[in-house]
C-alpha cells in the first residue's frame, strides 16, 4: 500500500473489501485477492491506532507531570 490513507478511508475501503468477500457470487481467485488487500488494509489500520495510542499516553503522562508541578 505506497498511498497514503486516512484511517477512515482505509476503514471504508476495508469494510467494502468485506462486503465483497461475503457475496456467494465474488469468484475464489477474487476473493483470494480482496482477502490479501483486506490483511494489508487491516495492519495500516492497526498500526495507525497503535501509533495514535502512544501518542495519547505521551500527552496524558505530560498533562499528569505538568498538574503535579503546579500543586
Amino acid at each position: 500500500m505506497n498511498e497514503k490513507k486516512t484511517f477512515e478511508e482505509a476503514m471504508r475501503e476495508l469494510e467494502a473489501i468485506v462486503k465483497q468477500i461475503e457475496d456467494e457470487n465474488t469468484p475464489l481467485e477474487t476473493i483470494l485477492e480482496l482477502y490479501e488487500k483486506g490483511s494489508e488494509l487491516s495492519t495500516y489500520c492497526q498500526d495507525i491506532l497503535s501509533k495514535t495510542k502512544s501518542r495519547l499516553e505521551v500527552i496524558r503522562q505530560s498533562a499528569e507531570a505538568e498538574g503535579e508541578g503546579t500543586k
